[in-house]
């Protein structure tokens, strides 16, 4: 008997030892650096009818700071979201920034304080541990924590969890050589909240809702390089009203590279030099290496560009197309007039940078962001005309 015991131990063994199949496994390497751009179209319907569609985008970027003993990531990560539903511009507006610090096992548990906003969704992929082939299936527990701050009053992530059910669909080859394994992703949950939420009538009684997401993963990178996903979630109030959000959404990898080092200030500062661009500085910020535009000029009462500085501005371009990252369009204004105008001023000038960069193919709507200052961040004094000319001024920060 135990010679059969021990005979049928090795033979599976054996069997699991030439298996066929993929082991999926995040990659953890100390100082990697990933950057994503993901955006969500949703339309929202208050009590059935509709009440806007809305355009949302986060921008994620992380590194890995240590890698413990069993592979598991301590990562930190900065999120930044915005949403276009309110705007008038066509670029998207420079949002809030959010930070998180978690660790992830290498078969893509997350383990995350309450104070953490971000991600979204929790424990999405989950691998399981052994090698998985084509057309195979397996659960795994996952949530997400929903940010209900500014629609609800929940000052913590609002968690509801979920079971989501996974299956190998494939393997996909590009043109440009890479391969890809092909994961879909489907779950469902319905979740009522706590009773103690009740005193509170606007917050949620009740959620609930589906995700059908397909993901395009890296294994030889032990990343996703992206996916896609449809979605639907429904929230019912103490007080009775239904919130219902439904659309699309999708992220991919950007090739991120930091920049903000003194090399590159160097190189673009004689570019800069050797194309004979005026009033043109180069220095390091917090967000990446900012080019600033000092005195730009616009026709009168208006944000139409001058010639002069379209021409500068093609220059520029051709430092910019050597670098991959995002960029951010800062505008600033002199103290004149008032407060609100000056608002309006300084995101007129930098959504006026921002659309003559996308026209000469420098960035596509994605991958470029505009805010405004007012004359809240002055370079200079605004006492005189020297120095209100260098606050006339917009900043172009390639973004680390």
């Amino acid at each position: 008997m135990k010679k059969i015991l021990f005979t049928t131990a090795l033979l599976l063994l054996a069997a699991e030892a030439f298996s066929e199949g993929v082991l999926f496994r995040f990659k953890h390497n100390k100082g990697d650096s990933a950057s994503y751009v993901s955006t969500v179209h949703e339309e929202v319907l208050v009590n059935g009818k509709f009440n806007h569609n809305a355009e949302i985008i986060n921008r994620i970027s992380s590194q890995i700071k240590d890698v413990l003993n069993d592979g598991t990531a301590v990562i930190h990560a900065t999120y930044m979201t915005t949403e276009n539903s309110q705007s008038y511009y066509s670029n998207l507006q420079w949002g809030e920034d959010f930070e998180s610090n978690f660790n992830r096992k290498i078969t893509g548990e997350m383990d995350i304080g309450e104070e953490y906003f971000m991600p979204t969704v929790r424990n999405v992929p989950v691998f399981p541990d052994h090698p998985v082939e084509i057309g195979e299936t397996w659960t795994a527990d996952g949530h997400e924590a929903e940010d209900l701050r500014q629609t609800f009053g929940v000052d913590k992530p609002y968690r509801v969890p979920f079971t989501a059910r996974y299956k190998y669909l494939r393997d996909e080859d590009t043109d440009d050589g890479k391969k890809f394994n092909v994961i879909s992703v489907n779950y469902t949950f319905y979740y009522e909240s706590p009773a103690t939420y009740i005193d509170n009538y606007s917050m949620p009684a009740s959620t609930m809702g589906n995700s059908a997401e397909t993901i395009w993963w890296d294994n030889e990178k032990g990343i996703i390089d992206h996916y896609e996903e449809d979605f639907k979630i429904i929230i019912e109030t103490f007080a009775g009203d239904i919130f219902t959000f439904r659309g699309k959404a999708g992220a991919q990898v950007t090739e991120f590279k930091s920049l903000n080092n003194d090399y590159n200030l160097k190189l673009i500062e004689k570019t800069v030099n050797d194309l004979e661009i005026d009033n043109v500085s180069v220095k390091k910020s917090d967000n990446g290496l900012t080019i600033s535009l000092e005195n730009i000029q616009f026709e009168p009462d208006s944000s139409i560009l001058m010639a002069s500085e379209k021409l500068k501005l093609k220059k520029i371009a051709s430092i910019l197309l050597q670098f991959q990252n995002d960029l951010l369009i800062t505008g600033h204004c002199a103290e004149r007039g008032t407060e609100k105008n000056r608002q309006i001023i300084s995101e007129d000038r930098a959504n006026a940078v921002a659309d003559f960069l996308k026209n000469l193919g420098v960035r596509d709507d994605y991958h470029i962001y505009t805010t405004g200052k007012g004359s809240r961040e002055p370079a200079a004094s605004n006492a005189t005309e020297a120095g209100r000319a260098k606050n006339r001024r917009v900043e172009i920060t390639i973004l680390d």
